[in-house]
């Protein structure tokens, strides 16, 4: 018997319940129902990040300067990033690269003003989120290789970022697994890495989920994303080219940070390369979220457990940066 969305949210807090139920009654078109031009033009349809959406997904700070720049791609191309620059950043100090979520399909970096804002402002820290190419348009591999060499060009410290001292990846759901294979290539490469911050992190392509009914993101929506992204690209959903479980050793990799939401689909494989992570003798902390959904790092105006997510985020780069 299908469980209903009120049913399905049980134990959350009253405000992110009724919240999720609104988003469901606004009925937007399944993402399997979609023309590959219907998403492209999806993806700018999130709210903008101003009242009263603000309300729920969190103020900017207003000490934080965001700015567009481009990115040159390995193939000639440019992609776009947004950048977040704190008033009091001293020339030459610490960068946050940072991967944004939508199951290498959807989203923007500009969703995730609220968040990268704070940790610009808390941090005094640059932020660069590249805006990098998504399918069904751009198949596996090819938001991995725009994540890498997003990080080769922070490293290579471009006069545009004035400078640049230690470097952290980090992402949220396909974000968190774009960051994971990130953090691979640096160790790979010796590139020096201060920490990995995995939110929710997609790590096995190649599971299927058994929590079906999961609110926000749920077992059917999960499928389509990666069949958008793997189908026709010619990368096994085992390949450890995007399922950094699957790699052949953990050893050597950066600190990492993962955080897990009791209530999605990616909790259990996200807990999982937790505890591979320290097996290899990695430095990780992982933390999970009671009652909490997938995407809730966003929400902090309705899931009063995404102040202390980020707040957590904020405590555990600091010391990687101490």
């Amino acid at each position: 018997m299908t469980r209903s969305l009120w049913q399905r949210t049980s134990g959350m807090p009253m405000r992110l319940r009724l919240f999720l139920v609104a988003i469901d009654k606004a009925n937007r078109k399944p993402l399997s129902t979609l023309t590959p031009e219907q998403i492209a033009k999806a993806r700018a349809l999130s709210p903008p990040p101003v009242f009263p959406a603000t309300l729920v997904t969190g103020a900017l700070r207003s000490r934080v300067t965001r700015s567009m720049t481009s990115i040159p791609m390995r193939d000639g191309t440019r992609i776009p990033a947004r950048t977040y620059s704190p008033r009091q950043r001293a020339e030459g100090s610490a960068v946050f690269v940072y991967y944004h979520g939508g199951g290498w399909t959807m989203g923007r970096p500009m969703d995730y003003d609220s968040l990268l804002t704070m940790i610009a402002d808390e941090l005094g820290v640059l932020v660069v989120a590249p805006d990098y190419r998504k399918a069904p348009q751009d198949k596996a591999p090819q938001a991995v290789l725009d994540c890498i060499d997003t990080f080769e060009w922070v490293r290579a410290a471009p006069e545009e970022l004035a400078g640049v001292g230690r470097i952290v990846v980090g992402g949220d759901s396909a974000g968190g697994n774009l960051s994971a294979l990130v953090a691979l290539h640096a160790r790979d490469t010796g590139a020096e890495l201060a920490g990995q911050v995995l939110i929710y992190p997609a790590v096995d392509l190649s599971i299927h989920q058994q929590v079906r009914d999961a609110p926000i993101l749920d077992g059917e929506a999960l499928d389509v994303y990666k069949a958008h992204y793997l189908d026709g690209s010619g990368v096994a959903p085992e390949d450890p080219q995007v399922s950094p479980l699957r790699a052949a050793s953990h050893a050597g990799l950066a600190p990492a940070l993962v955080q897990t939401a009791e209530r999605d689909p990616l909790c259990e494989e996200g807990e999982v390369y937790a505890e591979t992570l320290r097996a290899a003798g990695v430095a990780t902390r992982h933390t999970r979220y009671h009652a909490m959904p997938h995407g809730f790092i966003n929400l902090p105006g309705v899931a009063p457990a995404c102040v202390q997510a980020r707040w957590e985020i904020v405590d555990q780069v600091r010391g990687w940066l101490a």
